[in-house]
């Protein structure tokens, strides 16, 4: 009954923490997806991605085929975030979920939805591969710019910007 109680009270913190973001930053929201950024931050982001293995949940293409036995992830195609909510979703992970975090102080404050490792009790994300807050700005630069919105089905030109002029890309002509 205590872990029941537990669950709904980190969900709620949770769903507050992301509604009081969203509601900070609706405003900010129509402007961030107008963003731009320098196409050095993207290329940094880009980096970022398949060094922290992020394709292994959403895949090489972020439509959220992944690879191997890693656990499934969303598209990243399709989700709605501002630049904020998906920085912090990137460093603190999601309670509860196979998102991992990557910010290497994650629960240790509450610097993370809010919580701390005692608030999040059997719901802490594991840790992801170390990032930090620059290079969470640059992933989400590369997310919002080259994956947001584009179709679940990769190009050929995708394919061979994540995997260079390999046969694996054939199946894009």
């Amino acid at each position: 009954m205590q872990r029941i109680a537990k669950i709904i009270r980190v969900a709620a913190m949770t769903a507050a923490a992301v509604l009081a973001a969203s509601s900070v930053s609706s405003v900010a929201s129509a402007q961030d997806a107008k963003a731009t950024y320098e196409q050095s931050q993207v290329d940094a982001g880009f980096k970022v991605f398949k060094g922290s293995d992020c394709a292994g949940c959403h895949g090489w293409a972020g439509n959220g085929q992944k690879i191997g036995e890693n656990p499934d992830g969303p598209s990243l195609r399709s989700i709605d975030m501002d630049d904020a909510v998906l920085k912090e979703t990137i460093l603190c992970g999601r309670p509860g979920t196979n998102m991992p975090s990557h910010d290497p102080k994650a629960y240790t404050d509450d610097r993370c939805y809010g919580m701390d490792a005692a608030a999040a009790e059997g719901m802490t994300p594991h840790k992801g591969k170390p990032m930090t807050s620059d290079q969470a700005d640059d992933l989400v630069a590369y997310i919002q710019t080259e994956l947001v919105g584009k179709s679940d089905k990769p190009t050929l030109e995708e394919c061979q910007k994540y995997y260079g002029k390999k046969p694996v890309c054939n199946a894009y002509k």
